[in-house]
């Protein structure tokens, strides 16, 4: 994503437009930072990577949470792991079909954060009673969980460098622990970074991980315009062959009662249709 520290003075940045410091400090786990741009809005950042703009924020999240659950012929249990502004958990909760949302956060104070400083981004989330948010970290969460999902989303951050304790949040044994939770017929999805013309070094990592578990891995990709790039996710399953077949007819179905704002029924479909060298880089 792109780092607030780094591009500070760039001309053609999101930085150029930045017209007021709404909050910043510093969690138990994270520093964090609510601003205000010209370009897109109030944006978050944490540990100086911006997470979500108001001018996009629901591409970014109709992107991550739609395809899975469009995919799944019934979803009605979803686990969220992170997600802290709330607006995941409203992208889940608008599929009628779902029953029961556990969404786990370690960040208790961030979470907080989003409540008070983009509130309208989660409040239908927050307040509706099919929800439960825990906080605690989400790998200790699935070593304890007696709950079985239909659905499991990836809102976490970013990977900087692969030998951090980040990098354990895409790791083989995590998706190991997640495999032993989903319901059969179960779905993964998860954000997996940028998506370009370089080695896409992250989503390819990730997309290994994941396809080191699970028998069915499939890479996506949209615009989100505040981090200036194709950006990716990964879904993963032991079997999405729904995705080879009458795709338009099946999302188009599935997707009649969700009002996809920011993307539409056809770029969910469309965003599985990579370019060609973006394909040859993740080794697809």
């Amino acid at each position: 994503m792109i780092t607030y520290r780094e591009v500070q003075n760039e001309s053609d940045s999101i930085e150029r437009g930045v017209t007021h410091i709404i909050a910043s400090g510093k969690t138990a786990f994270a520093e964090y930072l609510f601003f205000e741009s010209q370009m897109h809005g109030v944006c978050v950042s944490i540990d100086g990577d911006v997470q979500s703009c108001e001018s996009d924020e629901h591409m970014y999240h109709e992107a991550l949470v739609h395809p899975a659950l469009l995919a799944h012929p019934h979803p009605k249990t979803v686990l969220i792991m992170g997600g802290g502004e709330g607006a995941t958990a409203r992208e889940v909760l608008a599929h009628k079909s779902v029953t029961k949302v556990v969404m786990v956060d370690i960040d208790e104070e961030f979470v907080s954060l989003c409540k008070a400083h983009i509130s309208s981004w989660g409040e239908s989330a927050f307040s509706d009673s099919r929800l439960e948010v825990l906080y605690m970290d989400i790998k200790e969460y699935l070593d304890t969980a007696s709950e079985k999902f239909d659905v499991v989303i990836g809102d976490l951050v970013d990977v900087a460098d692969w030998d951090s304790s980040v990098a354990s949040l895409y790791g083989e044994t995590l998706y190991k622990k997640i495999k032993k939770v989903l319901n059969p017929k179960g779905i993964i999805a998860t954000q997996a970074g940028a998506l370009d013309t370089g080695e896409s070094v992250n989503h390819k990592r990730i997309r290994e991980m994941m396809a080191s578990v699970f028998s069915d891995v499939r890479s996506y990709g949209v615009i989100v315009s505040s981090f200036y790039s194709l950006w990716g996710y990964v879904m993963a399953s032991d079997d999405l062959s729904v995705l080879d077949t009458n795709l338009t007819e099946t999302f188009t179905k599935r997707a009649q009662d969700l009002e996809l704002i920011g993307l539409g029924v056809e770029s969910l479909i469309t965003a599985f249709i990579l370019p060609n060298q973006i394909k040859k880089n993740i080794g697809i």
